[in-house]
Parts: structure tokens; sequence; C-alpha cells
């Protein structure tokens, strides 16, 4: 720029009618809303109107600038994993020579990041994309898809949580939301510290898996990460699993008996032994001589005779340890033959002998 630019870009800075500007600038982009609102079918207005007028640049090159700021509420169309502009401009959008057009989009970069813009930009840095003028958009473009970076994880696991060495295991879990071909990292830390990276995709179901083959025993870890410089993050860090591999014995050497098992081996034979020397020795009582064994009425008979000859009933049953039952059908026995009568007294019976 030269000493005449300079000072002609001064005096116009200091003249400006910016509230003129302005109102200009609001009618046009009003305009501009209420169309792609129609044509979308998505509620949006613009606030926030601003206009800064400055220059830029060093002491050998300087530039005038007059920026135009607003909020376009409803621009964009946001899903619970992206965000999507571009649908507003339609018919397209055009920037005269020497304009500029800048989406800032620093707000998003923690949880969201670039995807896709089209067409390619003039200049891209770390949360914007700028285009220059003079340049013809086509339909529906500019068009940026911003997409969210914060996965979660769903599941994580193991077949098995303890494996023969020389078998294999698998490694499995789900992400969310589901990213198919996303490329994530399954750690596996041996014994010994050192680890092994194998990388896995993800299926269309938000799901992956790996087989391993660990050939060291002892306590593994599995960790899970995605690669280094990837877009994604975990919402929260995976907690690692654990797995241990043995080496399997063979024969006798592998063949152990619980010491309770072997102590049951040994008393079986010394209490079979003892069993047989008891029945060796049993010998059988003689039964008793016919003359001490006498009926049941008879035994009435002489408890009745060793009492005087007359009883209570209830006495006679308790005498002989007979049941109440028993007693009665001995009695009634010895009264139909005449030996002895019963006389109900109250509520019970006096046997008497006759």
């Amino acid at each position: 720029s030269s000493e005449e630019d300079k000072a002609d870009f001064q005096e116009f800075m200091e003249s400006a009618d910016t509230v003129s500007m302005l109102s200009s600038f609001e009618s046009t982009v009003e305009s501009m809303v209420r169309k792609a609102s129609s044509s979308t079918g998505r509620p949006m207005h613009a606030e926030d109107f601003n206009l800064t007028i400055y220059t830029r640049g060093g002491v050998l090159k300087q530039l005038g600038v007059i920026e135009y700021r607003f909020t376009w509420i409803g621009f964009s169309i946001k899903t619970a994993d992206t965000i999507e502009i571009g649908d507003v401009f339609e018919g397209g959008f055009y920037l005269f020579p020497d304009e500029t057009l800048e989406i800032d989009y620093s707000e998003l970069a923690d949880d969201y990041f670039l995807e896709l813009v089209s067409p390619n930009p003039s200049r891209k840095e770390a949360s914007k994309t700028i285009w220059f003028g003079k340049l013809d958009f086509s339909d529906g473009e500019p068009m940026l898809v911003f997409r969210k970076r914060i996965l979660t994880i769903e599941a994580f696991s193991s077949s098995a949580g303890q494996i023969e060495k020389g078998s294999s295991i698998n490694v499995y879990g789900r992400i969310s939301p589901p990213i198919p071909g996303l490329i994530v990292q399954i750690v596996y830390r041996n014994p010994e510290g050192l680890e092994t990276v194998r990388e896995t995709a993800v299926g269309e179901d938000g799901y992956f898996s790996d087989n391993c083959n660990p050939n060291i025993t002892g306590s593994w870890s599995v960790y899970l990460r995605l690669p280094p410089g990837s877009n994604y993050r975990f919402s929260e860090p995976p907690q690692p699993l654990v797995f241990s591999v043995y080496e399997k014995t063979s024969g006798a050497e592998g063949f152990k008996l619980h010491p309770a098992i072997i102590l049951f081996l040994v008393l079986i034979p010394i209490v079979v032994s003892m069993l047989l020397l008891l029945r060796h020795r049993r010998r059988r009582l003689p039964p008793p001589p016919e003359e001490y064994m006498i009926s049941d009425e008879e035994l009435v008979l002489r408890i009745l005779r060793n009492s005087g000859g007359r009883l209570a009933q209830k006495q006679i049953k308790e005498a002989t340890g007979f049941s109440k039952s028993k007693t009665s059908m001995v009695l009634n026995e010895l009264q139909k033959k005449g030996l002895i009568r019963k006389i109900k007294r109250g509520r019970e019976y006096i046997v008497e002998l006759v």
C-alpha cells in the first residue's frame, strides 16, 4: 500500500457513516436468513450485528479492513454426532474480489473436529477455514461437517480370565457412537513389562475384537488406546483387563491328592479290618428259658395279684409298659374270659380280679 492509499483509508475511517453501513448490512443479511429459513424449513434468525474498520499489517505493508460480524441462529444442522453447515447457501454463494469469508470454529474444537470441507479453503488454520474472493461457490457451499470426537466405551472384556500357554484369548469391546473403519489399538503387556500393540478396525455396529496367543506364563494386562494423532478421544480412560497364563503339567507329576483324601484312603482298610474282627467275635445270646416267658394276659393277672387284686386301668398301663390301646385290648380279653371285671368310676376304670 502506498502512502496515498493509507491516507485515503485513514480519511475513510474517520468519516465513514458506520450506522448507515451497518444498517444496510443488516437488511441484506436478514433477507438472506429469511430465504434460508424458508428453503430449509428450519427456524433461524440473525443477531449481534457489528461493524469494525481498522488497519492491520506491518510497517512496510498495511491492509485496510472493513469487518462485519453477526450471529446466525439456526445456521447449522446438529445431530447426536455431527454439526453440518452449508444447506443455507441455496444457489451458492459469491465472494467479490478483495472479500474474505472466514469460518471460525474454535469454540467447537474441544468436542468436535472438522471431518469434511468443500470446496477446499484458500487457507486453513488450526480452527479456521478461509476463502478469498473472487470465488463463486456451488449450491450448498461452502459446506463443513464437524464430527463429535468424544467416544464412549460401552464394553471392553476378554473371553477368559485364565488360559493355558499356547491357547488363544479373545479381547473384544464396543464403542459409541459406532465409527465403522475406525482403528483402535489393543496393547498386550506381558509379565516382563514388554508391550505388543495390535490394531483392529471397528465394525458398523461399533464392535471390535482381536485374538492373541500369549507365550509367557504369568499375569498379563490389556489396554485399549487410540492411535497417535487420532481425531477422537475416549470420554473416560478405559480400565485395563487382566488375565493369567499357566503352563499345563502332565503325567504323575501333575497328579496330586488332597491330604484329606490320602488320610481317608489310609483309614478305609483299618476300619474294615476292625469291623470284620468285631463280627468274628460277636456271640449270640441264648434265648431266655420258656419258664421266664409269660403272656401279656398272665403279666396283667400277676400284677393284680401282687397289688391286692384291685388297680386302676391307668396303673396297669404304667406297670406293664403297654400302650393305652394294648392295655384296653388285654383287659377286654381277660374280662371276656371272666377273670376280671372293669368298674367305671368317673372318667376311669377300676380293674378287679374275679
